[in-house]
């Protein structure tokens, strides 16, 4: 069995130690450690031409597999391996196909489907045991120093992230009703242990709303690799984004039987760190048949918008929550609109 170099990671770079080892909560927010953290949670080690490994991976509290937008992180880092250092990411299209498995490392196959003086084309496979878990097409292209078109659509006026509490701040509250159940308890404080290298500030929106908004940055600094911070802004552009379609219904965390991501995409129009402040604006045009779409919008603090998503997830609702339904609608059935 691999180490554990934070809470619910699991790394394959030691194999000294049999058993994981859980350690503690780190620093402030300012902690160096932090951004390395970050930076190993997206890294891949080369095992072959073309060829590349996870170095670790996450299980997030409560999940059935590794944190989906880490394997997008980590098959982007594969990808950009494969490309000079004059090519940037503009686009990537994925589909999750299987739970990643925490304790089994995932090997990145990457295809060189073009190398052109504009453009280079990569399909990375994701694969465990000899399964594919996840398959993705990635789009480099090399800056446009031309006279260009732009426009961009207006950032929405939020408070700024330093006013609102952090992720850990909000669970803590949730924490001290005096209603709240042993199992939700539970999972609460597992979740708060997690101690997570990237700080969210969720902006409150009075539910149900189609809109979601959140500011996010790592914790700690993550230095000039502008690669790095692409892969970084993947790996977070993943967090509560198909969650979007469940508050869209106004169904909260604890009435859902499964979130689960199903593709993924992103467009990255501008580089920008993932070590300062990014608001991520996203909101659900439809849930139906089981799965809910999504779309975001990622903007630096001064309005530049630098990413635009798209994802569709399963949502189910758990026994608990249907039974609720029914009560309320006594004729619903699995054939109703509703």
């Amino acid at each position: 069995m691999p180490n554990s170099t934070f809470p619910a990671v699991i790394s394959f770079a030691d194999k000294k130690n049999s058993t994981p080892v859980i350690t503690a909560k780190f620093g402030d927010e300012n902690d160096d450690d932090f951004g390395v953290r970050m930076a190993n949670a997206v890294e891949v080690q080369e095992v072959d031409a073309n060829l590349y490994m996870s170095k670790e991976l996450w299980l997030p509290a409560g999940a059935r597999g590794a944190f989906g937008g880490q394997i997008v992180a980590q098959a982007l880092r594969a990808a950009f391996y494969t490309v000079g250092e004059e090519f940037d990411i503009h686009s990537l299209h994925s589909y999750f196909i299987l739970p990643g498995n925490v304790e089994v490392p995932v090997i990145y196959q990457v295809s060189r489907l073009r190398d052109g003086r504009s453009f280079a084309t990569r399909f990375v496979t994701a694969s465990q045991r000899g399964k594919a878990i996840f398959v993705s097409s990635f789009s480099f292209t090399k800056p446009d120093t031309s006279i260009q078109m732009t426009h961009q659509t207006e950032m929405p006026k939020v408070p700024d992230p330093e006013t609102l509490p952090s992720d850990v701040e909000l669970l803590q509250k949730a924490l001290e009703q005096p209603d709240l159940l042993p199992k939700y308890r539970e999972h609460i404080k597992l979740r708060i242990e997690e101690s997570s290298p990237v700080d969210y500030r969720e902006i409150s929106i009075p539910r149900p709303s189609f809109e979601a908004r959140r500011w996010f940055k790592t914790r700690g600094q993550l230095g000039s690799d502008k690669r790095l911070h692409a892969c970084v802004i993947a790996y977070a552009s993943d967090s509560g984004f198909v969650g979007t379609a469940a508050k869209a219904n106004g169904v909260p965390a604890r009435g859902m039987s499964m979130l689960a991501s199903l593709d993924h995409s992103m467009w990255f129009h501008y580089p920008a760190r993932a070590d300062e402040w990014l608001l991520y604006d996203m909101h659900s045009p439809r849930s139906n048949g089981g799965r809910g779409m999504a779309f975001g919008r990622i903007y630096t603090r001064d309005g530049t918008l630098i990413a635009t998503t798209a994802q569709e997830g399963l949502i189910r609702l758990s026994k608990h929550e249907q039974d609720k339904i029914k009560d309320v609608i006594p004729n619903h059935d699995k054939n109703s609109k509703l």
